[in-house]
Formats: structure tokens, sequence, C-alpha cells
């Protein structure tokens, strides 16, 4: 069965020309879910909650930067996903 799950990573670029001891993005990981659409409502939500953004795209010339995908997975080829997120990405 297939399972999906979206990832959203928000930076902000005025962050970038400042100093800082570490990275200035944030991530957020939707629930798994076997409806594809609830994962991409849950996205679409999220990006909501940021409208002066540029999404998918390395121009700068919004207050923020996002960047999404939406990972489709087969539940019995795939063996503990939710530690391999945790592990890959800081949530």
């Amino acid at each position: 069965m297939l399972k999906y799950v979206a990832l959203l990573k928000v930076d902000e670029p005025a962050l970038w020309s400042q100093w800082h001891s570490g990275p200035t993005a944030r991530y957020f990981k939707s629930p798994i879910e076997t409806d594809k659409k609830k994962v991409e409502q849950w996205l679409r939500d999220e990006k909501k909650k940021y409208p002066n953004a540029r999404v998918n795209s390395s121009i700068a010339d919004k207050k923020y930067i996002i960047y999404t995908t939406v990972i489709a997975f087969d539940e019995q080829e795939s063996k503990n996903i939710e530690t391999f997120l945790k592990a890959w990405i800081s949530f």
C-alpha cells in the first residue's frame, strides 16, 4: 500500500547576511497518510502561512523561500521511514 508524506522547508533570505551560528531554515513534515489528497491539502495549508514567499525557487526576492516535496513510498517495501525522515532532516 502506498503512503505519502509532504516535506516543507522555510528559509528567510534576510537572515543569510546576519551573523548566526546555525541554519536559517525551518523544516516541517506532514502526517504520513494513505490518501495523497490529505498530504497535498496539508501542504497547501502550510504554504498559506507564508503569503510573501517564493516557492521552489532560489530567487530571494520575497521574505521567505519555501521548498516542498511529496514523497510516496510503499509501506511494505520501506522499513523505518519515520526514523529515516527524523535522521535525514532535523524537524
